[in-house]
């Protein structure tokens, strides 16, 4: 099963990074669905909050990839969502109230910076982005701490951050932040082939590859 789910994804990953129009959107959401299926298949009591989180992934990813025009709100939210669950997973295996007090000290900064610093171009979108951004950190770090028992989910994570990281840039380039047409970092985040999934399928995969191990 495991490596039916690895060709199907591999297939798939190449269609993304070659292919446009319907065939990439197509190969994009089903990447994603099958994530989430195969997640599904191994559900187990220790690993439903990680299920769940691919499951709000689809929903995300319906809501930025499929559905025209994009509802980039509704799928940050989504995107909060699973990094939610995924915090929630991470600190019932940790029980660290520090990580959890420095958590919520980041998701409260995230927010208090982003209405400093965009004042009147802060809106809903930055707010739910900065908070969803700052809890997928607080992931990693998480992760880290016990990276012995979530290497996968580790990895994971950081692969997501990169993804996340390339596509705030390019939202925010000629919106919240003057990114000039021509300049290195603008060459970097538009690049030839799709950068963001170029990271993120691979963060997707390996969170579904997670859900396999065991509870610790």
């Amino acid at each position: 099963m495991t490596v039916a789910f690895i060709s199907a994804e591999l297939v798939l990953y190449l269609l993304i990074l070659t292919s446009g129009g319907q065939m990439l959107v197509y190969s994009c959401f089903i990447s994603i669905v099958l994530c989430f299926v195969h997640g599904l298949l191994h559900f187990k009591h220790g690993n439903k909050l990680l299920i769940f989180g691919l499951g709000c992934t689809v929903m995300a990813d319906l809501c930025l990839v499929v559905l025209s025009p994009v509802q980039r709100l509704w799928g940050m939210i989504f995107f909060l969502g699973a990094q939610t669950l995924y915090a929630i997973f991470l600190h019932r295996q940790t029980k660290s109230t520090a990580l959890l007090l420095i958590r919520i000290i980041l998701s409260a900064s995230a927010l208090l910076i982003t209405g400093l610093v965009l004042r009147d171009k802060t809106d809903a979108l930055a707010l739910v982005s900065l908070c969803y951004y700052a809890n997928l950190i607080m992931n990693i770090v998480t992760s880290f701490a016990g990276f012995r028992n979530n290497k996968l989910l580790c990895i994971g994570f950081v692969l997501f951050l990169l993804c996340d990281t390339v596509i705030g840039l390019q939202v925010a380039c000629g919106g919240y932040l003057p990114i000039e047409e021509g300049s290195l970092l603008y060459r970097i985040i538009f690049m030839p082939f799709n950068l963001a999934w170029f990271f993120y399928l691979p963060s997707q995969v390996l969170i579904s590859l997670s859900v396999k191990k065991k509870k610790s």
